[in-house]
């Protein structure tokens, strides 16, 4: 048998002492097990450093690696960056450290990319949950999206909205990510980080899809996606979004009568999710 690729995870963390154990041990306990999990720890002030140094050698006797860096605080954008310095993985994914994976998340998603070679991404749906009764599934997200979830070009569907967007639950190619992005960096917005990776790939590369939830989205009420924002600040972060989109598609070898077009359905996308956001389902939406 021959030897497995490995697959290589990011995960920024922020004082994530109270859940970030939760998912290294569902990394730590795949069924693959050539997986490296890098953990950037941006500025933690908790005892996130303490816990991860803990796993380490845990990780170790599972097989499976765990790769500790710190930086100062810079924002979810520079904790990734920092990861992709380091990844050594011919596969890549990422992850927030307050979500985690079912055990045979990673298995199944390199599977299908073996089984599916004109493909170079991955997607499964994800269940969601809430911290406070992480046993009790709320939904099984994507399953809404139907048939679309099998288009390979995915590009335009993101755009509008019509595609799953939680950053665990995709799985790419790194040779492939690091051909549209050499540098393997992203911009250091606050937000957006998952636009920054799918876009690119959706637009170049098709994607495959695993119909079946292989991670879990977790509800925290004291996340900032529950926060209530004054109209201003709002106002702020739609600019924000905007300028990462726009630095998205500049970085895009496609035709400039086609940025301006994906820049306004961009717009009218992020508006009518702040709308929901705020009026709307607000739980279930998607993490930028």
């Amino acid at each position: 048998m021959g030897v497995k690729a490995k697959v290589s995870i990011i995960s920024p963390c922020y004082n994530g002492e109270q859940y970030i154990a939760r998912m290294l041990e569902s990394i730590m306990n795949q069924t693959y097990e050539e997986v490296e999990l890098i953990c950037v720890d941006d500025g933690s002030e908790d005892r996130t450093a303490d816990i991860i140094f803990d796993y380490v050698p845990r990780f170790k006797l599972s097989g499976k690696q765990l790769i500790y860096i710190r930086q100062e605080n810079q924002g979810q954008a520079a904790a990734v960056n920092n990861g992709l310095k380091h990844i050594k993985g011919e596969y890549l994914s990422w992850i927030d450290c307050d979500d985690f994976l079912t055990l045979d998340s990673v298995e199944k998603k390199v599977k299908a990319l073996q089984a599916n070679p004109q493909c170079k991404i991955v997607t499964s749906n994800l269940y969601v949950v809430k911290e406070n009764d992480i046993d009790n599934i709320i939904e099984v997200k994507g399953t809404s999206y139907g048939a679309l979830n099998y288009q390979p070009k995915q590009f335009f569907l993101t755009l509008t909205g019509m595609s799953l967007m939680e950053c665990h639950c995709h799985l790419l190619l790194v040779d492939a990510f690091r051909a549209i992005n050499p540098t393997l960096e992203i911009s250091r917005c606050r937000a957006g980080q998952n636009y920054q990776i799918l876009l690119p790939m959706y637009y170049y590369y098709n994607r495959c899809y695993v119909d079946e939830p292989l991670a879990f989205y977790v509800i925290r009420e004291d996340s900032h996606y529950h926060s209530k924002r004054t109209l201003p600040e709002e106002l702020e972060r739609l600019e924000e979004l905007l300028r990462m989109l726009e630095e998205t598609f500049q970085s895009m070898n496609m035709p400039d009568i086609l940025k301006q077009e994906y820049k306004k359905q961009s717009a009218f996308m992020i508006m009518k999710r702040r709308a929901l956001e705020r009026y709307g389902r607000s739980e279930t939406l998607v993490r930028e």
